[in-house]
C-alpha cells in the first residue's frame, strides 16, 4: 500500500467530521457510492452484528475503525470483518493493492482497473453503506453511525 502524507486515523477522522457536518456522502471521480436498503435487494447474510464486506479481484489493505478502535485489514478477494454488537460510528478506508499491475515485455504497465467494493452490513443484513472503484490503486472510504 502506498504511504499516506496524512496518518489514516488523520484521514479517517477528517472523513467523519465532514460526512457529519455536510449531512451527505459524496463520490470521487471513478468511485460510486451509494445507500441502500433490504427494500432494494441489496442484501448480506444476517450474523446477527454488524460487518464490513470488502470485495474485489485483486490484493487489498486498509483500516477499519468503530467504538472498540481501529484495526488494519488486508487481503485478496472477498473477506467480511465483523464488528461488534454496538459499534456507534463505523469508518473504513481500503486501497487497492497496485504491486501486481501487469507488465508487458516492453515495460508497459497496463493498470488494475478491476472493482474493489467495500459494504457496511447492518445486524439484518442489510446493506447501509458501500462504494466502489476501479481505479488503479482506489481508495475506498465508507462510513455510517449505527
Amino acid at each position: 500500500m502506498k504511504k499516506f502524507n496524512l496518518s489514516i486515523l488523520s484521514v479517517i477522522g477528517i472523513l467523519v467530521l465532514v460526512v457529519f457536518a455536510s449531512g451527505c456522502t459524496s463520490s470521487s471521480n471513478n468511485t460510486t457510492m451509494a445507500n441502500s436498503s433490504s427494500s432494494n435487494g441489496q442484501s448480506a447474510s444476517s450474523t446477527g452484528s454488524p460487518m464490513v464486506k470488502v470485495s474485489g479481484s485483486a490484493g487489498w489493505s486498509g483500516d477499519i475503525t468503530d467504538n472498540s478502535g481501529s484495526r488494519s485489514v488486508s487481503g485478496t478477494g472477498s473477506q467480511t470483518f465483523p464488528l461488534s454488537q454496538n459499534p456507534g460510528s463505523v469508518a473504513t478506508t481500503i486501497q487497492k493493492d497496485n504491486s501486481k499491475d501487469a507488465v508487458d515485455a516492453n515495460g508497459t504497465i497496463t493498470p488494475n482497473t478491476s472493482t474493489l467494493t467495500v459494504q457496511i452490513v447492518d445486524q439484518n443484513g442489510n446493506v447501509v453503506a458501500t462504494q466502489s472503484t476501479s481505479a488503479d490503486a482506489g481508495v475506498v472510504s465508507v462510513s455510517h453511525s449505527f
